[in-house]
């Protein structure tokens, strides 16, 4: 299943795209209006909880594997539990069933402002927290298990990398090499920076934990202020965000925790 969040400002036109696709049908959610224009007007009493807050809509759409069979009352449960696993378990939203792609999909379109406190729900990390929750529906529910964006985006090694880690691993082993093969700090690289961001916490505490893990963390910026890119350094081998992989990025970070 592989879900894909945007995040802004308007719900009507949102509304109208998802309500106007062939063969669009509302399956689900907690709000009452049954079209376009009824759930923008319903969705203005969560609005004026925060008038300052901005972006206030979320947009997740939802997507199963081919051979996933789901009818709508599954469909509507696994919004439900989507839903409140990302924190929305005060806020309004609502579920449509889409079948214009080759792809059995949902949209859930919600306030980000929480009914019982006017705040608005914490989106660090939402990326990497939809991608955790997603792979527990795909087992609670027995369906296509998906290989996360993060799996994907680690970079894997080469045929000739893995000669070379071969190589180096019985150079290390027979005393022949003072360090073990670069490949093998790269992997405890990434796993510590996984575990460290586990509970999705900000970049600074992120950074803090890596220390004390031994990892050291550098950034750079230009004088306008642009990211330069950000590197790790472990036993006195450093290694760029591209080199263990986009989910170890810059980009990556910006748009899941620097808020």
């Amino acid at each position: 299943m592989i879900g894909k969040q945007t995040k802004g400002r308007g719900f009507r036109k949102l509304l109208d795209y998802l309500e106007s696709r062939e063969d669009a049908k509302l399956i689900g959610g907690n709000m009452s209006g049954r079209n376009a224009r009824e759930l923008a007007r319903e969705f203005k009493l969560s609005r004026q909880l925060n008038s300052d807050a901005d972006r206030v809509v979320y947009h997740v759409s939802l997507s199963a594997a081919k051979d996933d069979k789901l009818d709508d009352e599954k469909w509507s449960e696994i919004g439900d539990r989507y839903m409140k696993e990302m924190g929305f378990d005060a806020n309004q939203f609502v579920i449509f069933r889409h079948h214009n792609t080759d792809d059995d999909h949902i949209h859930i379109a919600a306030s980000r402002i929480r009914m019982d406190t006017g705040l608005v729900v914490h989106d660090s990390w939402d990326y990497v927290r939809s991608e955790k929750v997603l792979r527990q529906i795909e087992q609670d529910y027995d369906l296509v298990q998906v290989q996360g964006s993060r799996e994907k985006l680690n970079r894997t090694p080469s045929t000739g990398q893995i000669r070379r880690i071969r190589r180096e691993q019985e150079e290390y082993s027979s005393g022949k090499r003072d360090t073990p093969p670069e490949r093998i700090i790269k992997e405890s690289v990434q796993q510590t920076i996984d575990r460290a961001g586990v509970d999705n916490p900000q970049m600074p505490t992120l950074i803090m934990r890596l220390q004390q893990a031994g990892i050291s963390v550098r950034t750079g910026f230009t004088r306008n202020g642009k990211s330069k890119g950000i590197s790790y350094e472990k036993d006195g081998q450093a290694f760029s965000g591209t080199q263990l992989g986009a989910a170890y990025t810059f980009p990556w970070f910006a748009k899941t925790s620097w808020r």
